[in-house]
């Protein structure tokens, strides 16, 4: 008769730390080793805030030239997301087959997941390039913004758009490091690039140490330098067997059968990613018809609610991790325990920043733009943000768990029902037939988020996901 744990006792998997409370009744597997929740999400979030505070100082130093630069540069990102969102065909793919790989103690699939994840990556970053690179001017203009807005969005845009392989191999990388369970590396190196990051803001966009002031094309090429540092650091670290996920003596050559595989699982996420930001666009095409104000309130209020994001997108890794580990090792149970772990965790912490930033709101807007009327708008689009907390982390998370076992269809599902049925037509029919304030169009965001939360819920408890095979 089998000794083994139940397998809700089972220790987590990933790395040789556990939870406190967590007491492991065996000795741990050799690969992978125990890890729990907060020890796999802490890194995420401190790599996200660190990149958010990047952000931040982009939109302060940016802000310094006006309000249409500010607005332009948080639109070319937008457009710049959008593009990126394709990328998440392979990146959702990796995340999914390194963990099953890592849980089932197959390095050779591990390695050569990366690998063609190394070669698609280039390949997506060098056609997105090509292709977009025409068409900036009129993606903003897309928005319905002023003439302004559109000239230094588009000039963003085009910077940005010339560090866009480092950047998906940038995001390649870090994909497969955290899925194996390596959540520190990405952590340490995107922190020296945001430094980076920084230094060439303040040298580009003003013009110090002697060069030219470049304003909004200074900020886009100090983004574009950061990623490309990331990707030599990240490149030098493998080559010298210096990283969890080490090279294993596979190929570059193109491995069609693993490629079929990773976009199976993932392009349904680069169609959520798209979608996403097309609906986003979207909204934010009814939300510029009340004004430049508007528009950057809305840009402003949702980078001081990315801090309260973070949360959420490091216990989303947490659970896509977990899952993917467990259901490799054949511990469908325990994959569902470390889903609801993360969840929980999510909430809490989502919940608690939300409630801070929602009481600093008035000084936190003010210290990016000194404009009174975006300030107020800003402080409302907080306070309604900060109500949908809870169902954010509800979606980040349980998402991630649904991705993590290569459930990618459903959170696409969920992103259609929410944000294109249950904000964009309650917000087009509020601005357009009512001709409600921008508040209430905003107020579509709360419908949108709770009716994503209550899909996910239903779809996590029953299960399905535990036979899907990759």
């Amino acid at each position: 008769m089998s000794t083994s744990p139940p397998p809700d006792d089972r220790p987590e998997l990933a790395s040789e730390l556990l939870d406190l409370r967590e007491k492991p009744p065996e000795p741990l597997a050799p690969s992978p080793q125990a890890l729990g929740v907060w020890e796999l999400a802490w890194p995420t979030i401190v790599a996200g805030a660190l990149q958010t505070l990047v952000r931040w100082v982009d939109l302060k130093m940016v802000g310094d030239l006006g309000v249409e630069a500010v607005a332009g540069v948080a639109a070319g990102g937008h457009v710049y997301w959008l593009i990126q969102s394709i990328v998440m065909a392979v990146t959702t793919g990796i995340v999914a087959l390194v963990a099953r790989a890592v849980g089932a103690r197959d390095d050779a699939l591990a390695d050569a997941t990366l690998r063609q994840g190394m070669v698609l990556g280039t390949l997506f970053g060098v056609v997105t390039f090509a292709a977009a690179l025409p068409f900036t001017s009129w993606a903003i203009a897309i928005y319905g913004v002023d003439q302004g807005v559109i000239e230094n969005g588009s000039t963003y845009l085009a910077w940005l758009l010339v560090g866009n392989v480092p950047f998906t191999l940038t995001f390649v990388f870090g994909s497969a490091l955290r899925a194996a369970g390596d959540v520190r590396t990405p952590l340490y190196v995107g922190g020296v690039a945001n430094l980076l990051n920084i230094f060439l803001n303040w040298v580009l966009i003003y013009g110090n140490l002697g060069a030219p002031a470049l304003g909004v094309t200074g900020a886009a090429l100090a983004s574009s330098g950061a990623m490309l540092f990331q990707v030599v650091v990240f490149w030098i670290l493998w080559q010298r067997n210096s990283l969890q996920l080490r090279p294993g003596g596979g190929s570059f050559r193109p491995d069609l059968a693993l490629w079929r595989r990773l976009l199976h699982i993932g392009y349904p996420a680069a169609l959520e990613g798209g979608l996403w930001h097309v609906g986003l666009l979207m909204f934010l095409r009814i939300v510029s018809g009340y004004g430049t104000a508007a528009f950057t309130a809305y840009q402003i209020g949702a980078q001081v609610l990315s801090l309260a994001f973070l949360a959420g997108s490091g216990f989303a890794m947490a659970a896509s991790t977990l899952v993917g580990q467990h259901l490799g090792d054949r511990q469908p149970e325990q994959a569902e325990r470390s889903g609801w772990r993360s969840l929980r965790g999510s909430i809490v912490s989502m919940t608690l920043l939300g409630a801070v930033l929602i009481a600093m709101a008035r000084p936190i807007a003010r210290w990016f733009l000194d404009d009174e009327e975006v300030v107020a708008l800003t402080v409302d689009f907080i306070w309604v943000m900060g109500a949908v907390q809870p169902m954010m982390a509800v979606e980040f998370t349980l998402g991630g768990a649904l991705r993590g076992a290569g459930d990618t269809r459903f959170p696409l599902v969920t992103i259609f029902t929410g944000l294109l049925i249950c904000r964009l037509v309650p917000a087009a029919i509020a601005a357009w037939v009512f001709h409600a304030s921008v508040q209430v169009v905003w107020c579509a965001l709360i419908l949108d988020y709770s009716v994503k939360a209550v899909m996910l819920v239903i779809r996590f408890r029953r299960g399905a996901w535990k036979q899907i095979e990759i």
